[in-house]
C-alpha cells in the first residue's frame, strides 16, 4: 500500500457497480468495503481480487439482516464461509453490531434485539479467533454494546482492534464506556460526513474526545464516484476538531488506518 495516502475505512461501494470505475480515478485511496448480508460477500471478494491492495475486504452480517439468520435464509454455514473468506482474502470482520432504531421493511417492527446480540457475539468471537479487526455498527444501543465488549474483555476474547463506525453517541459516553481499560487500548473511532456531518458541533466534540492516534475517516457511501469527496469532508472535520493543517490530518488518518488494519493489539 505504498502509494496509498488515504483510507476510506468503511464503505459499501460494491452496492453500486456502475460507479466502480471511480476506483481507477482515485488511485491514492484504499477502500474497506463492508459486507452486510452473506449474499454480498462473494462480490467483495471479487473486488479484492480485481483491485488488490486498493480494497480491504470486510465480511459480516449487519443487524438489519438478523431475521434472515433466525429464519435460516442465511444458512448456518455462514460462520465457516466468513472465516474462509477472511483468511483467503486478508480481510476483517464487518459490518456487524447492534441497532435499536431501525425497523424491518417487511414487518415494520424493530429488528429483534436478543438475536442481534447473539449474532454480534458470534462475529466478535470470529474476529478474536482469527486475530483480525472488526467494524461495528451501533445505533441507540451503546450500553448493550459496551456490555458485550466488556464481557469479551473479561474473558480475554476481544479482537485486536474494534472500530466504532460513524460514531453517533456522545463524547461523554465514548470516554466512559469505550476508552477505558484494555478495551480502550483497542477501540478506534471513525467519522463520516454523511452521518456525523448532520450535527457538526457534537461531532467536533466527539472527535476531540477521541485519542488522536485512534481517529479514522470514512465515506459510508454506496457510490464510489462520491466517496472521495465524502472522505475529504470527513478529513476536514478531523482537521477542524484538532486544529491540524489538512495535509497533517490526511497523513495522521492514513497512519491510524494502517495501525487499525495491522491486527496488532
Amino acid at each position: 500500500m505504498g502509494l496509498i495516502d488515504m483510507f476510506d475505512v468503511h464503505c459499501h461501494i460494491h452496492e453500486t457497480p456502475a460507479t466502480l470505475g471511480a476506483i481507477d480515478h482515485n488511485k491514492s485511496i484504499a477502500y474497506c468495503v463492508q459486507g452486510t448480508r452473506y449474499t454480498d460477500w462473494d462480490c467483495i471478494a471479487q473486488l479484492k481480487e480485481e483491485y488488490g491492495d486498493r480494497i480491504v475486504p470486510a465480511f459480516g452480517v449487519h443487524p438489519w439482516f438478523v431475521e434472515q439468520v433466525v429464519s435460516g435464509e442465511i444458512p448456518e454455514a455462514w460462520r465457516s464461509k466468513l472465516k474462509l473468506l477472511v483468511r483467503r482474502h486478508g480481510g476483517i470482520v464487518g459490518e456487524c453490531g447492534l441497532d435499536k432504531a431501525a425497523r424491518s421493511p417487511i414487518t415494520g417492527k424493530p429488528h429483534p434485539f436478543e438475536p442481534q446480540i447473539s449474532l454480534f457475539k458470534a462475529q466478535l468471537a470470529i474476529a478474536h479467533e482469527l486475530g483480525v479487526p472488526v467494524s461495528v455498527h451501533c445505533v441507540r444501543a451503546f450500553g448493550a454494546l459496551a456490555d458485550v465488549l466488556r464481557e469479551a474483555e473479561a474473558a480475554g476474547t476481544l479482537p485486536p482492534h474494534i472500530m466504532l463506525h460513524s460514531y453517533s453517541g456522545s463524547p461523554e459516553m465514548l470516554q466512559q464506556l469505550f476508552l477505558r481499560g484494555q478495551l480502550g487500548t483497542r477501540v478506534y473511532v471513525s467519522y463520516s460526513s454523511v452521518v456525523n456531518g448532520r450535527n457538526l458541533p457534537k461531532t467536533l466534540q466527539c472527535i476531540r474526545a477521541t485519542p488522536q492516534s485512534r481517529v479514522l475517516a470514512e465515506s459510508d457511501l454506496h457510490d464510489a464516484s462520491m466517496a472521495a469527496l465524502a472522505l475529504g469532508k470527513a478529513a476536514d472535520m478531523v482537521s477542524e476538531a484538532y486544529g491540524w493543517p489538512l495535509d497533517e490530518a490526511h497523513r495522521r488518518l492514513a497512519e491510524n488506518a494502517r495501525a487499525f488494519f495491522s491486527s496488532k493489539s
